[in-house]
């Protein structure tokens, strides 16, 4: 699992407005499909934070792999309506299940912790994976 909380999104919708505040995570939320493929589901869980969703058999080096592809993704210029370039960066946490008996509950909760390190270290990057024993 791979949560990403936005980095500086709150001055988009205080200086642009709220149009510019949905395009952005729009726009965030196509660079997620994009750079996940075919074996990650997507999903916002609200406001500004998503939630990527992996095989179980997805490598530790994989996972690693995608979280930098996404924090680079997320940190691109959005042209916004009005015509102005926004960038926001983002934080991003990364947990996997190392065993059978790992609840979702532990998962979601060490990928978030996971994350709030990445914020708490200055953002626009991701956390050391986290394994949650089963």
């Amino acid at each position: 699992m791979l949560l990403l909380d936005l980095d500086g999104f709150k001055p988009v919708n205080d200086d642009h407005g709220h149009a510019a505040g949905d395009e952005v995570l729009r726009v965030v939320a196509g660079r997620l499909a994009a750079c996940s493929g075919e074996d990650w589901r997507a999903a916002r869980l609200g406001g500004d934070e998503f939630a990527l969703l992996g095989p179980a058999d997805q490598s530790p080096g994989a996972a690693q792999a995608l979280a930098e592809r996404v924090v680079a993704a997320v940190a691109e210029p959005v042209t916004v309506p009005g015509g102005a370039q926004v960038r926001v960066t983002g934080s991003v946490g990364l947990a996997r299940m190392d065993g059978a008996g790992a609840s979702e509950d532990t998962l979601v909760r060490q990928a978030d912790a996971a994350m709030y390190r990445a914020k708490r270290a200055g953002g626009h990057r991701s956390a050391e994976l986290v394994k949650v024993p089963g």
